[in-house]
Parts: C-alpha cells; structure tokens; sequence
C-alpha cells in the first residue's frame, strides 16, 4: 500500500490535484497537519505571491507522510469539508494566504477558496 501512496505522491500536481479532489468529494474532509500547540502547518510561498500557504492533504495517510518528512512534531487530523470551505478558507484568505493542494517536494497546486469551491461544485 506505502508503495502506491508513494507513486500518487509524486505525480505531476495536475495529477495530485485530481486525486486530491476526487478523494475529498467522496470522504467530504480535508488533512492538516498541526503542531502540539495546536497551530497549522504553514509554508512560505516561494514565487512571493502569498504571505504563506496552508498545505492540505486528501487522507491521513499522505498527511502523516509529509509530517514524517518535517523536522519538528505534527499530527494530521481532518476537518469537515463544510467547515474547511466556510470557515478555515475564509480565515485563510483574510490574512492573505492560499492553499497548497497535495503539495510534494517538487511542485504543488496553489489555489483560492472561489477555484476550490468551484472544483468541488463541478465534481
């Protein structure tokens, strides 16, 4: 099973980013990581377009991945999708940020709460 995770992992975004939705629209929850203290793991966006980006994952497993790869502890854990689009993104957005979608060590999606609401409305 790891070695399948591994190769969804490190396919081209494009291809992630239709798993990712394909996954979230049937299990209606997105993956976080978060630290012991309870905050989000964020990444710096390195074209320079975005204070930070919220990274998010369409399963434990791919979420505990990446936590594994990270110098410092983080938990994965899920949010409903509901709350994810009505509450989080909108947070999100507020203080400048985006979404990394599946991101791996290569490239990732960045995406805005309007793109990712649209995606899940057209599955």
């Amino acid at each position: 099973m790891k070695l399948i995770k591994r190769f969804i992992l490190n396919r081209p975004a494009e291809k992630r980013l239709a798993y990712f939705y394909g996954m979230v629209a049937t299990d209606e929850q997105v993956w976080l990581l978060r630290d012991e203290n309870g905050d989000l793991l964020l990444l710096e966006d390195d074209d320079g377009d975005y204070p930070f980006l919220l990274p998010v994952w369409p399963s434990r497993s791919f979420a505990e991945m990446e936590a594994a790869n990270l110098n410092e502890s983080y938990e994965a854990f899920n949010i409903p999708l509901s709350n994810f689009l009505d509450d989080l993104l909108v947070d999100i957005e507020n203080d400048g940020g985006a979404i990394a979608i599946f991101p791996n060590e290569n490239d990732t999606t960045i995406q805005k709460r309007d793109e990712i609401k649209e995606m899940i409305r057209n599955l």
